[in-house]
């Protein structure tokens, strides 16, 4: 039964997943070629001198990737789902409902991830072909708030869609949108170091809300 869910969310994704990781992956090839282009325009060491003392970050117009992406994915994973309250259906499968509902989760988080990788690993690569070995432990550093944020983003959406009844969708739609602002304040090489450990255990327990929304979805509010 797992194996199937998982299938069937595989099935209903695969066409939109797989535009997204070719998008992705050819905007990283993108920002690759602008740092080539700017050592090409000037001397290693002011490239350097820019990345150490005012924090120049080629990476950083994918800052907002994770987040699109977790409210893409949320939404065309879920919004079929609650579609004429398909999710019904799910919920009154022979398996206990949070594990039903964890799957789907699971599956949509699983492919989060995959789409990500691949071109986060360009940028990494490419980034050390110019820059000193600490950049790699810098750029985790800076980018792992915003995987996170990814995350967050990808449950707060399957939370607030899931919602049954509009007022609270609203209340749903606010709450989540404080929630992220957390995880894209500016920061500045280790900023965040300290507080990821904080972020995780945040992140996890998000998981959470899409479980109560379910819940109350099953139970017919807002019906």
């Amino acid at each position: 039964m797992f194996k199937a869910l998982v299938y069937k969310e595989w099935i209903k994704l695969r066409l939109y997943w797989t535009l997204i990781v070719v998008a992705h992956l050819l905007f990283c090839v993108y920002l690759c070629l602008q740092l080539r282009h700017a050592f090409k325009l000037h001397d290693a060491l002011a490239v350097w001198s820019n990345w150490v003392s005012k924090g120049y970050l080629f990476f950083k117009p994918a800052k907002n990737i994770p987040l699109l992406l977790g409210v893409v994915l949320g939404c065309l994973q879920f919004f079929p789902e609650i579609l004429n309250k398909k999710l019904r259906l799910v919920l009154h499968l022979p398996l206990v409902e949070d594990r039903a509902v964890g799957v789907h989760l699971l599956a949509g988080l699983f492919l989060f991830t995959l789409a990500l990788l691949p071109g986060l690993a360009v940028l990494a690569v490419c980034g050390a072909s110019y820059f000193p070995w600490e950049f790699l432990l810098n750029f985790w550093y800076i980018y792992l708030p915003w995987f996170l944020g990814g995350y967050a983003a990808y449950l707060l959406t399957v939370f607030t869609l899931v919602e049954p009844t509009w007022r609270l969708r609203v209340t749903c739609l606010l709450l989540s949108a404080a929630l992220l602002k957390l995880f894209y304040i500016d920061s500045f090489y280790d900023g965040w170091r300290r507080l990821l450990p904080g972020m995780v255990l945040l992140t996890v327990a998000l998981v959470l809300l899409p479980l109560l929304s379910s819940n109350r979805f099953s139970k017919g509010y807002g019906s």
